[in-house]
């Protein structure tokens, strides 16, 4: 996702990253849109996304990630998205809360996600040559879209690879058996009540 580098500004405020559109008005940055949503829905606005929060790695690599915060017809989501590195997609995390929920904590859920996932390496330098192995047996992260039109990629430690850069860094486990599971890209915290109201808003006539 190309959210921090969106640079093409925001068509009311101009400011980035603007990668928001509603009703086929855009591209609109966090905030321009949230006005819109509260005129519109007559909720309230949401507060001013804290500042960057940089989370050291592990291997003691520095990251910086943004919060994103806008309401969607689920909810409230909050989202921390690294500043990106070259040609890395970098960390991505998110919550969602209720309509009400506290912006403060879904804030501190989604940093302290951050700090867990950043403060772990799946992957390692390969002693044996260029590129990553499997450290421990286990490797997590997200699916990316290919800009050049190919497969999907995979983002690893906030590192971009192709399928043959992770099939490369699964190598040494040839012959074992594995699991591939695929996850919603969200933490969802919303109450029972919350997902039961949006349930009865989209059940069919």
């Amino acid at each position: 996702m190309d959210e921090v580098q969106a640079g093409t500004g925001c068509r009311e405020c101009g400011r980035v990253p603007a990668d928001q559109w509603l009703s086929n008005v855009g591209p609109l940055c966090d905030q321009c849109l949230d006005v819109r949503i509260a005129a519109l829905t007559g909720m309230p606005r949401l507060p001013v996304a804290p500042g960057p929060v940089e989370v050291v790695g592990e291997d003691g690599s520095r990251h910086v990630l943004r919060y994103r915060l806008w309401r969607a017809p689920t909810g409230i989501s909050v989202r921390l998205v690294e500043e990106r590195r070259d040609t890395d997609d970098g960390f991505e995390f998110a919550v969602l809360g209720d309509h009400d929920a506290d912006v403060d904590q879904l804030a501190a859920r989604v940093r302290a996600e951050a700090e867990a996932e950043i403060g772990r390496c799946y992957l390692e330098p390969d002693p044996h040559g260029a590129g990553w192995k499997v450290a421990n047996r286990e490797a997590a992260g997200r699916l990316v879209a290919d800009l050049e039109g190919g497969p999907m990629r995979v983002v690893v430690d906030g590192r971009t690879l192709s399928w043959d850069e992770l099939g490369e860094a699964l190598s040494s486990f040839e012959g074992w058996r594995f699991h591939l599971i695929i996850d919603d890209p969200l933490t969802d915290t919303r109450s029972d009540a919350g997902k039961a109201a949006f349930s009865e808003q989209h059940r069919p006539g």
